[in-house]
């Protein structure tokens, strides 16, 4: 039988790699917040037009978005690599991102996530860091944390979930914590502490971990990614159910979601690889899980989301990665397979209702916190009125009122950007598909590459300064190029795979420098380079030590 499994509806050429995305949903309206190794948080409507960016001191490592307040718009977390903490708001009127609440953490921030972890109608704001922690706020005016779990390694992902166990006849909201190590908590908040209900030990990096029911059967189980190339399965206790081996390909990111409106959820992965890979169920109570289908792209996919379509409500797939780009894909199956009648047997207790009304004007009397450091500067010296001595001085020398406050605000945001999107028109009919017998990731590159050539329409956004704009455009020019020089020196491999062999060679290379200018001897530029150490090192595949012997080496 002939099958076509997926469609790309668009593609987002971003400016750097993708390592978070969102769906912000405020009223009938969707916003994409993405952000990564630029340091810059952006913020993009559903006709793909970035139309707010904010700046950070590190790079935007993990987002949540959820509605604090009961407006109808969502607010959104955001972790950054030298440990800011943030939550920020929409402001519809304006179509900005303005910061709400700030802290400062000492590491790099892996995960975070908000929902009322204490039952009593507030929102908890969750995050756990490479500082071995996990640190929760009651609200987003707490100015330190509520609670704090410590860890023996880093604490690499977090959600929440309803969870029935068996000695209870509500179902528990639970928190899961994963680490660096393998180590797996379920924990619930009661008589006001907040209570480790049972730990397991995996002995692998947790990658990710998502609550939802893929058995269905009516009850919820807990999905893990591990750096072993398994998703695993698991019950409420935390009894290992199945195991997937995602083979070639570590799963990273995980979404759990109705992709094919058959009312049964389907596992979406991300992989370390490139491939994104989604598995259903097609039966009830079962645990016989199948590759639905597959596709890839050139590099790790670091997130995966959904946002429901303006189209009779189908769900589309949102991923984005070290390829720097952003896709939007929809399973061709949506509306076609039959709904299987899944029973609802997770039961919830009622909870306080909460004062949201007296949260909205709170957070609208909330000033605006700055999100990165050059910021914060200029905020103080305007309070300090030192910026109006400085523009009496510059008036002096001669530079109008308008000249003066233009250059304060470009060196207070410094940014320009230019942005591509590629739309691919919808495919045609499956007169064109793929014989079932071929191997899936060969259809999958097919079906992209028979389609007409897509529309690049340049957005240029923001007041241009020319050596930013030139230093970007050249970053991006050298990212449509790379494939090309890797096919170039293809005799010698890929630049992966030439780090990685000259790092076997070497054992340990003592500086960047001496790093960089050794590959850079087999052809590869500097930026290219730089770029792929990052990726690498970001991977966990190589690593930077300070410890004696200090230097640059392959993890084992």
């Amino acid at each position: 039988m002939l099958r076509k499994r997926y469609q790309l509806n668009w593609m987002f050429e971003c400016p750097d790699a993708v390592l978070t995305c969102s769906v912000l949903k405020c009223k009938d309206n969707n916003f994409i917040v993405f952000g990564g190794h630029d340091k810059t948080l952006y913020l993009m409507d559903e006709q793909m037009n970035i139309i707010d960016d904010r700046a950070f001191d590190g790079w935007c490592r993990c987002s949540y978005p959820i509605d604090l307040n009961g407006d109808g718009c969502d607010e959104i977390l955001v972790g950054a690599g030298d440990g800011n903490f943030m939550v920020l708001k929409l402001n519809v009127e304006k179509k900005k991102l303005a910061g709400l609440m700030r802290y400062k953490s000492s590491k790099r921030i892996n995960c975070c996530i908000a929902g009322d972890l204490t039952r009593d109608g507030n929102i908890e704001l969750i995050f756990g860091s490479d500082d071995k922690t996990l640190k929760i706020f009651d609200d987003i005016k707490s100015k330190e944390p509520k609670f704090i779990l410590y860890y023996d390694s880093w604490v690499t992902t977090c959600t929440l979930g309803f969870l029935k166990l068996p000695d209870n006849e509500d179902a528990i909201y639970g928190l899961l914590i994963g680490t660096k190590n393998g180590l797996v908590q379920l924990a619930q908040f009661q008589d006001n502490m907040l209570n480790i209900i049972w730990q397991k030990d995996f002995s692998t990096q947790i990658n990710d971990i998502k609550v939802g029911d893929v058995t269905n059967d009516g009850f919820n189980e807990i999905l893990l990614c591990t750096d072993d190339s398994l998703i695993k399965i698991l019950t409420s206790e935390g009894e290992p159910i199945k195991e997937i081996n995602t083979e070639e390909g570590r799963p990273i990111s995980l979404l759990i979601e109705d992709i094919d409106g058959d009312n049964a959820k389907e596992i979406v992965a991300g992989c370390a690889d490139g491939s994104l890979k989604v598995f259903h169920n097609p039966s009830l109570d079962s645990h016989e899980f199948e590759l639905k289908w597959k596709t890839k792209v050139s590099t790790s996919i670091k997130n995966v989301s959904y946002l429901t379509g303006k189209d009779k409500n189908v769900k589309h797939i949102v991923f984005g990665g070290y390829d720097r780009k952003i896709r939007n894909v929809t399973d061709f199956e949506w509306g076609q397979k039959q709904s299987i009648e899944i029973p609802q047997k997770i039961k919830t207790h009622e909870i306080k209702e909460s004062k949201k009304k007296d949260l909205i004007k709170e957070i609208a009397k909330i000033k605006e916190v700055p999100t990165n450091i050059r910021e914060t500067i200029f905020n103080h010296l305007q309070d300090q009125g030192h910026l109006k001595d400085l523009m009496k001085e510059l008036s002096k020398l001669g530079y109008s009122e308008d000249e003066i406050l233009d250059e304060f605000a470009l060196l207070k945001t410094q940014k320009s950007v230019i942005y591509e999107k590629v739309t691919y028109p919808v495919w045609s009919l499956p007169s064109e598909e793929i014989e079932k017998k071929m191997p899936e990731e060969v259809k999958a590159e097919i079906l992209v590459e028979e389609q007409p050539k897509p529309k690049v329409q340049p957005l240029v956004i923001e007041k241009s300064v020319a050596p930013k704009k030139d230093k970007l455009r050249a970053a991006l020019e050298t990212e449509t190029k790379t494939k090309v020089t890797e096919e170039k020196v293809s005799a010698g491999g890929s630049l992966e795979d030439t780090i990685i062999e000259y790092l076997k060679e070497q054992k340990l290379v003592a500086t960047k420098a001496q790093f960089v200018n050794s590959i850079k001897e087999r052809g590869f530029s500097n930026s290219e380079i730089e770029k792929k150490i990052n990726e690498l090192k970001e991977q966990d595949k190589i690593q930077y030590s300070r410890a004696k012997p200090k230097g640059w080496s392959l993890i084992e």
